[in-house]
């Protein structure tokens, strides 16, 4: 006899199960079906939880969002906007390489999903995220610790696009590839732009 868990926890367990799943399969792969088959229960429990593929999309964009986010709190703990920097990259590495790519590469495949309203969500934490990384470039700009005439969007547009294209990139190497040496070459060539 299965014993019915909590709403929470169940969700959680779905969101893991979806992360597998697009490591595994891509974003197309994610069906009631599948989630179900992976989880060994039936497709009526999963159907308490949600009622189509956009609310599994919806919930597991709201924790890529919470997780992207938190992730920028936790590395920016330092007066220094520079160092912030540094350790979010670290972080998101150390992040894609935890998760399997799930964090940030299914933003961009789910992005192909023709819902309109997953588009829409998507780019809504797009634009979030990438507006704290402005903040945090412009803090940079303001105290003299970089260039001033890049544009702090750009900026930040060009670190998601750093951030994005090695996840990518390693992703075809099973994540094989050690977080600390990864960041250390990538910062290298990121800072040497920025810095006075």
């Amino acid at each position: 006899m299965q014993i019915r868990k909590s709403t929470k926890i169940r969700r959680q367990e779905i969101i893991n199960i979806i992360r597998i799943i697009i490591s595994s399969k891509g974003i197309k792969g994610v069906t009631i079906s599948e989630i179900a088959t992976q989880m060994g229960i039936t497709k009526g429990a999963i159907y308490r939880h949600f009622k189509s593929k956009r609310d599994i999309l919806n919930l597991l964009i709201d924790d890529i969002e919470e997780t992207l986010i938190e992730v920028i709190e936790k590395s920016s703990m330092d007066n220094d906007p520079i160092q912030n920097l540094k350790n979010i990259l670290f972080n998101q590495l150390t992040l894609a390489k935890n998760r399997n790519k799930t964090s940030l590469v299914v933003i961009l495949g789910a992005m192909q999903f023709s819902d309109p309203v997953i588009r829409k969500k998507i780019s809504q934490l797009l634009d979030r995220y990438l507006f704290r990384i402005e903040e945090i470039f412009s803090q940079a700009i303001r105290s003299g610790m970089a260039k001033s005439g890049i544009d702090p969007k750009t900026y930040a547009i060009a670190f998601f696009g750093l951030i994005q294209s090695s996840i990518t990139m390693w992703s075809y190497k099973k994540f094989d590839f050690a977080p600390e040496e990864l960041h250390s070459q990538i910062w290298s060539i990121y800072h040497q732009g920025i810095r006075v």
